[in-house]
């Protein structure tokens, strides 16, 4: 009964959610990872009334996603490269934002900025930090802004979508979030398990045949009973 109650008023709560409070929680949701993506940005889709308040909270939510990418690509500019990797190493594990990630993100960086970009927005933890790396290299603003709208509209309408069609079907506010949180768990699990099993096939591919080589090394060792 407590759980219904508790689903009532998160429902209420986002039926009562207005575009700048969209936008606040999609901006702030980039400096402070208190609420996952995967979890505001279906919640946010729940909220809508209709398909066109859907669109419109999506288009808000990525203008929110844009400023906060921006604001971390002016801190990476302001700051430099030296002092961002000594900030990361000191407190980058109090942000989630660990040296290898880090060093991950700047050497993905160097080859295809753009793509990188657009991925990153998709890739929970890095869609929060990309942009830091990328001011401190400072890519070029202009294709930098457009990688980012791309990556965070699909992002955030696919969450968003779900959100809103799992609602319609009843689903409360916080089955539709562990639902989708559970979804992507899922998923991540199954891609994690594939590249890894690939990545032992290829390694047991790329190693010789042993009985080729005992047989090749016997043939190789000079008969000495003459």
């Amino acid at each position: 009964m407590t759980i219904e109650i508790l689903g009532q008023w998160a429902d209420a709560q986002l039926n009562a959610v207005d575009l700048k409070t969209v936008f606040l929680a999609s901006l702030v949701e980039k400096f402070i990872p208190v609420l996952p993506s995967y979890i505001l940005f279906p919640a946010i889709g729940a909220g809508a009334a209709t398909s066109q308040n859907l669109v419109c909270r999506c288009l808000i939510a990525v203008l929110g996603s844009i400023g906060g990418a921006v604001g971390w690509y002016a801190a990476g500019v302001a700051i430099g490269e030296d002092r961002v990797r000594s900030f990361v190493e000191r407190y980058g594990m109090w942000l989630f934002l660990r040296p290898k990630l880090y060093n991950q993100m700047s050497t993905s960086y160097r080859r295809n900025p753009f793509i990188i970009t657009v991925l990153g927005q998709m890739v929970p933890t890095v869609r929060i930090f990309h942009a830091l790396p990328a001011g401190v290299l400072r890519l070029p603003f202009g294709s930098f802004l457009l990688a980012t709208a791309l990556g965070a509209l699909c992002w955030i309408s696919a969450l968003a979508g779900a959100g809103y069609i799992l609602h319609l079907q009843g689903w409360s506010v916080s089955e539709t979030g562990v639902g989708i949180f559970a979804g992507l768990v899922a998923t991540e699990v199954v891609a994690l398990l594939a590249v890894v099993s690939a990545k032992k096939m290829r390694s047991l591919l790329s190693r010789p045949n042993s009985a080729a080589i005992a047989v090749g090394g016997r043939q190789s060792v000079p008969n000495r009973s003459f």
